[in-house]
């Protein structure tokens, strides 16, 4: 299981979160096999999204954590406006050693230029 923080920002800063953290499940196909998804509030407009992700590379697991908050964003209406800033790993000290020694790109903080400043 690994842990993928998306940070999104958001037209308005909701009231109650536990609507958006539906809306992020409904959105993840059993395929994707997300586990949890976790709504944390940020500083203003921003909110991260933890998705607890069983996949075989962190950069697998990454992309379904960013493929789910993208279908989000496309499909509800209160968060047509919203947009990511960026998804990466959560580094939680032991898993971050274990992930250290796993192949693949290097690419942490996935930042998407064109949604940063839409």
């Amino acid at each position: 299981m690994r842990l993928v923080h998306v940070r999104i920002r958001l037209p308005d800063t909701p009231d109650d979160l536990g609507p958006l953290k539906a809306a992020f499940l409904s959105h993840a196909v059993p395929e994707d096999k997300v586990g949890h998804i976790s709504i944390h509030p940020g500083d203003g407009r921003e909110l991260t999204a933890g998705f607890f992700v069983s996949a075989t590379t962190l950069s697998a697991a990454e992309t379904v954590a960013y493929t789910v908050v993208l279908r989000a964003l496309g499909s509800e209406p209160a968060l047509q406006h919203a947009y990511v800033i960026s998804y990466s790993a959560a580094l939680v000290p032991a898993m971050f050693d274990r992930m250290l020694q796993e192949p693949g790109d290097g690419g942490r903080n996935r930042r998407r230029p064109n949604e940063v400043n839409p």
